[in-house]
């Protein structure tokens, strides 16, 4: 494994000799970046080389070297391995980057502000495999060989159409045979739902994965008492809710006032049926409006 952005490189390799002996490698150090792992599997000899997370100060430092952007820094190191690789062994790069061209999501932290975190898929593409780590999304950048196997859960909503899986990389001693994805089905999908409350309810009725976790956008265009209560009635992982319907149509999620010019009565009547579960009767509604007309003459006159 080598460490990524949201790691603490020091931490992560605490122990690492010792585990090595066991068989798990933790790749960590940036000084030895370019001193392979070499593994021996049915005979077949494979180098990997872990490149950890590392921005363009810190490569700076570690090896005296004129690197502005993090392209460069990624493509230094990259090279430095290159002139270490075994001339006939199948050879293997982790690194943790962001790749020119990925689809990004709400979960990864940006590396640098700016947009200058990306690096070019162009100087890995010599290499048998290339398994990259940052982008929380399955996909693969100027070859099928390097590649974002993607983490294997949804940390956000917008993952949510995102298939999660692992990797299976098949080699010998000519390279890789076969690169395979292979899915991971959660206990709990992650899903958005959009729709009037009404609806989603009747349908998480009879819903089979309503205990999935949920957005909800709600496109209700009137005021809806406990709305995230009566969700959790039928959906109770509901983690999230939206009320585009409430938002001006212009998008500066601005409260519509003109749609919101509801009566004294016709706020009372609304209230009044989504807590009783019944209409107001012609009875009460007149004695309703005689008490809000009483109130506002008294308004009147004290004012």
């Amino acid at each position: 494994m080598i460490s990524g952005n949201h790691d603490g490189a020091e931490r992560l390799r605490f122990g690492a000799r010792h585990l090595r002996q066991a068989g798990l490698h933790i790749l960590s150090d940036l000084a030895d970046f370019a001193t392979p792992v070499t593994l021996t599997i049915k005979g077949v000899e494979v180098d990997v080389f872990g490149i950890p997370y590392a921005d363009p100060e810190h490569v700076r430092s570690q090896f005296n070297v004129e690197v502005r952007d993090f392209d460069g820094a990624h493509r230094y190191l990259v090279e430095r391995i290159e002139e270490q690789r075994h001339p006939t062994r199948p050879c293997i790069l982790m690194s943790h980057c962001f790749v020119d061209g990925g689809s990004a999501s709400d979960s990864e932290r940006p590396l640098t502000l700016g947009g200058a975190e990306s690096v070019a898929w162009e100087p890995m593409q010599g290499f048998d495999y290339v398994a990259l780590g940052h982008l929380h999304g399955p996909q693969y950048r100027g070859g099928e060989h390097i590649r974002y196997s993607g983490s294997l859960l949804k940390y956000s909503f917008s993952e949510a159409s995102q298939r999660k899986g692992v990797t299976l990389v098949d080699l010998d001693a000519s390279g890789v045979t076969q690169i395979q994805q292979v899915p991971l089905i959660p206990s709990r999908e992650v899903r958005v739902l959009e729709g009037e409350l009404d609806a989603l309810i009747a349908q998480g009725r009879t819903d089979p994965h309503a205990d999935d976790y949920l957005l909800v956008r709600l496109t209700d265009r009137h005021a809806i008492l406990d709305p995230m209560g009566k969700l959790r009635e039928v959906y109770p992982n509901v983690l999230h809710l939206e009320k585009p319907g409430m938002l001006d149509a212009r998008g500066n999620q601005q409260l519509d006032r003109e749609r919101l010019k509801f009566s004294t009565l016709d706020m009372f009547s609304d209230f009044f049926a989504q807590t009783s579960g019944e209409p107001l009767t012609d009875q009460q509604t007149e004695a309703i409006n005689s008490l809000i007309g009483e109130l506002s003459r008294d308004e009147e006159a004290q004012g």
